[in-house]
């Protein structure tokens, strides 16, 4: 279970999170909606560890994670797998597929973590590729992009993922695809999934909470299915008007 205790983090004079708390369970999926520059990235990278907060906590099965990465062991870096925004800048594009994937496993074993081999990572997200190996991954579009580096986040037999706007580049089709396959792993795998995103789409319950960061705190924290009608922070409104709106057009 992560467990989210009051973090703070300013930048300068703003703050941007303040007192944040929130938990999740194993196999549960969070969708953290929030406006542009409202924190969600600040969290999740401190939750990662590629920040660090000003002051609270962040536990994962109860044992307190300290700092930014570098003050993490190989085990707890493992543990919890981030999916960037954009695809292309998130691999090594003269690489091949073969390389991408070879990389994350080799480094697993040379620590003794026991992994997931490649080609069945990648059977999970992109059973499609698995004849591409050798294609460097410029070929790749970007929702294949997108699904070859979840099969990578999946080598080493993460407790949660973390995506980042991860379909905000994609077309419908790759998003519905990258979709599919995180509710897949989440429902197969047990993995827990914590889904940074601007918008909300209610046309598909892919999520079992909807939690809202506005003005630096949780505002909302509500199950999926009862989140339109129980709702009740002015931003979270919004956000419901925004998504009805748009889904009519």
């Amino acid at each position: 279970m992560l467990e989210i205790r009051n973090v703070t983090k300013s930048y300068d004079e703003k703050v941007v999170l303040s007192s944040v708390c929130f938990t999740l369970l194993d196999g549960e999926s969070l969708l953290l909606a929030g406006e542009t520059g409202g924190g969600k990235t600040t969290l999740a990278r401190i939750i990662c560890g590629s920040q660090c907060p000003d002051s609270g906590e962040v536990l994962l099965d109860g044992k307190r994670f300290l700092g930014t990465y570098r003050k993490r062991s190989p085990e707890e870096l493992a543990d919890i797998q981030y999916i960037f925004q954009d695809p292309y800048s998130a691999v090594e594009l003269t690489n091949t597929l073969r390389q991408t994937l070879g990389e994350t496993e080799r480094v697993m074993k040379r620590h003794g973590r026991s992994c997931i081999p490649m080609e069945e990572a990648l059977f999970q997200t992109a059973p499609e590729l698995l004849g591409d190996m050798d294609k460097k991954m410029e070929q790749f579009s970007g929702g294949q992009l997108q699904r070859i580096c979840i099969a990578r986040a999946l080598i080493p037999r993460p407790k949660l993922l973390i995506t980042d706007e991860s379909t905000s580049m994609l077309d419908k089709d790759g998003e519905d695809e990258v979709l599919d396959v995180l509710h897949r792993l989440k429902r197969e795998r047990k993995v827990s999934i914590l889904s940074v995103v601007h918008d909300i789409d209610f046309s598909v319950a892919r999520w079992d909470r909807i939690a809202v960061l506005f003005g630096g705190r949780i505002v909302e924290d509500l199950p999926f299915g009862r989140f339109l009608e129980e709702a009740a922070h002015p931003y979270s409104r919004r956000l419901i008007e925004s998504s009805l709106f748009f889904s009519e057009k």
